[in-house]
């Protein structure tokens, strides 16, 4: 069944993480840069803000590490859990604005002078093969590879994903969401040596955006086997299109009958790694991106059909990046949708 939700025409957008520590500045500039589809920030290089509701982690601050402590004494934590998920309890997963006050930085200044412009607010949060490759078992595997705490883990991401969406929308009355559950780890298990069946992933994936109404999305900057991720039911794409849109050309009937059914891309075209960017400019970048589009339009992929469905952002986050450097791709990006959108007729 081909899904019905608005085609975004070359929107630009960004993903979560940011540089910047000041809120009040993070706030501004994604909303000077992004009017349109802003992104819930992310200031913080730590992923422990996604674990409110995840019972029976034990935090190792010496190794840097986060395990499912599965002693005797904690299994309580583990029925409430299944209590709560099976209650449908959202707020039991919430995310505090303690764990993560710049979240709740941009709802609020959203909430209260939203951009006329605006149309979506995307969001990202750990999917659940990235938080069963971040979260590991007390010998350092990946807590994805056991059973039980896989089963855990697929809850809480789901639960966790409903709750900012219902956040969201409490918030900002009629903004569509963009769900983003990246999986950024993929490729640790697609590979030869990795472990997790194709199966797995795909049904992993699929309970992380389970009765979810919005679209969903999935980044990923690894160069993976891009027909798995056509198999799911995620309906946005974003991969690094600076570095694999051949590959994900290899893949072009698959990707004709995920637009066809209603699916999106988003085009990473904005790299985020230093000697890259500082090479690039806008008149490259958009040469680029049009040499990605042609190659598709060869391989027998509808043209409008796939400029309609296009997104257009950076290849990764630029929390790695200096200010300045992540203010120059925020331009990079507006200025491509910019004229990507003026190219086909989308500005008017």
């Amino acid at each position: 069944m081909r899904k019905s939700f608005e085609r975004p025409y070359f929107t630009a957008t960004s993903m979560g993480g940011v540089p910047y520590r000041d809120l009040e500045k993070t706030v501004r500039t994604i909303l000077d840069y992004f009017p349109v589809a802003p992104c819930l920030p992310v200031t913080t290089r730590s992923s422990r803000w996604m674990f409110e509701g995840i019972p029976c982690l034990r935090i190792d601050r010496e190794k840097r590490k986060i395990f499912m402590d599965p002693s005797p004494e904690r299994e309580i934590e583990l029925i409430e859990f299944y209590e709560r998920y099976e209650q449908g309890d959202l707020d039991y997963f919430a995310t505090t604005a303690q764990a993560a006050p710049f979240l709740y930085a941009m709802l609020e200044k959203l909430k209260e002078s939203p951009p006329p412009e605006l149309k979506w607010v995307g969001f990202h949060t750990a999917g659940p093969v990235l938080l069963g490759d971040i979260i590991v078992q007390t010998d350092g595997s990946p807590s994805f590879n056991n059973e039980t705490y896989r089963d855990v883990i697929k809850k809480a991401s789901n639960m966790k994903t409903k709750w900012l969406v219902k956040k969201i929308k409490e918030e900002i009355p009629g903004v569509e969401v963009l769900a983003d559950l990246p999986e950024t780890t993929l490729v640790n298990f697609t590979s030869s040596g990795g472990t997790g069946t194709r199966d797995e992933i795909i049904k992993a994936i699929n309970e992380g955006f389970q009765d979810l109404t919005c679209p969903t999305w999935i980044h990923c900057c690894a160069n993976i086997d891009w027909s798995l991720l056509m198999e799911t039911k995620v309906d946005i794409i974003n991969f690094d299109a600076y570095q694999h849109s051949e590959n994900m050309a290899l893949y072009s009937k698959q990707l004709r009958q995920f637009l066809e059914r209603g699916g999106m891309i988003a085009w990473g075209i904005v790299p985020v790694i230093e000697e890259l960017l500082l090479k690039e400019t806008v008149p490259s970048l958009v040469e680029r991106l049009e040499k990605g589009i042609n190659l598709f339009v060869r391989q027998g992929i509808d043209e409008e059909l796939l400029v309609s469905s296009s997104w257009i952002l950076s290849s990764c986050e630029t929390i790695l990046l200096t200010h300045e450097q992540s203010d120059l791709v925020f331009g990079m990006i507006k200025e491509i949708s910019q004229i990507m959108r003026k190219k086909y007729g989308f500005d008017a």
